[in-house]
């Protein structure tokens, strides 16, 4: 059961939790990975579910908090693609 205050920001909190904590262990990009997937999967709750069972996740508009967390997902996801991890020697 998920709590009605908080609603689906539960799962989308913890899936950043087991993100950062996948980078923790040294898994940068699978990290950072888990991390924009979480912001995308509060997007789409965000968009698919009633304001009672987003909870934690509305707070202005439901297009603006969609654009918002899309923005944020999709920015992560080419950063992460982008950038480099190799190290140099």
């Amino acid at each position: 059961m998920i709590s009605a205050r908080f609603g689906a920001l539960w799962p989308v909190a913890a899936g950043l939790v087991g993100g950062l904590a996948v980078l923790g262990f040294g898994s940068v990009r699978w990290g950072a990975l888990v991390v924009a997937g979480s912001v995308l999967a509060g997007a789409l709750f965000r968009l698919t579910l009633p304001p009672a069972r987003a909870g934690g996740l509305v707070v202005r508009s439901r297009a603006v908090d969609v654009l918002f967390l899309l923005v944020v997902a999709v920015a992560l996801f080419v950063i992460v693609i982008a950038v480099d991890l190799q190290p140099r020697g």
